[in-house]
């Protein structure tokens, strides 16, 4: 070996195991923290939409594979542009924070939660049968009822149009979301009529 050579591999030869197990740590770590950052929303504490279609793609799979049902709740913050319009987009932020805050205190740990839309949400309900959705779904509507968020500003009332779809092993993700969302317009059209739809 001429001395080019060897001065360009000491450096290598010089790195040992240890160095080269703590850089792929690292690495795997910064990878980790990536696609955790891909899956999340911009503005809540929540996944976004991207992360929820892949898991609606897999809960379907699993409920054709495995069996079972699962349940889609699919979310619109009612009037969100007035409160925009009237305090300002600081305080429409806080009304989806403290949404999103109010969804993590209603949901177990195994149910997935999404902001997949501007003023949209999502939950995916592991393991419920038609029966228990329905009464989720009820429960949920009362609990955003007139709900309260705090603002840089005044507390402001917010109330939420839900809507729901059962996930079963014939049940493509698409046709999940189409049906969802569907449910939740009747809900706004039940409280506002036609000009909500």
């Amino acid at each position: 070996m001429d001395e080019r050579e060897d001065q360009f591999s000491a450096p290598d030869a010089d790195r040992s195991v240890s160095d080269l197990s703590r850089e792929n740590l690292q690495l795997k770590a910064r990878i980790a923290e990536l696609e955790r950052l891909t899956a999340m929303d911009t503005l809540t504490p929540l996944f976004n939409r991207r992360y929820l279609m892949q898991e609606l793609d897999r809960w379907c799979w699993r409920a054709h594979r495995y069996g079972g049902t699962f349940g889609l709740l699919y979310l619109d913050v009612d009037r969100l542009k007035s409160v925009n319009d009237t305090h300002g987009h600081a305080a429409g932020d806080a009304v989806l924070c403290g949404i999103a805050e109010a969804l993590g205190s209603a949901t177990r740990k195994s149910d997935v939660i999404a902001r997949i839309g501007g003023d949209e949400f999502a939950i995916l309900l592991d393991s419920i049968t038609a029966e228990k959705l329905r009464e989720k779904t009820a429960s949920l509507r009362r609990h955003l009822t007139a709900f309260p968020v705090k603002t840089a500003g005044p507390v402001l009332k917010v109330n939420v149009s839900v809507g729901h779809c059962l996930i079963e092993g014939n049940s493509r993700a698409s046709e999940v979301m189409i049906e969802a969302d569907k449910s939740m317009y009747a809900d706004k059209r039940s409280k506002y009529g036609e000009a909500a739809g």
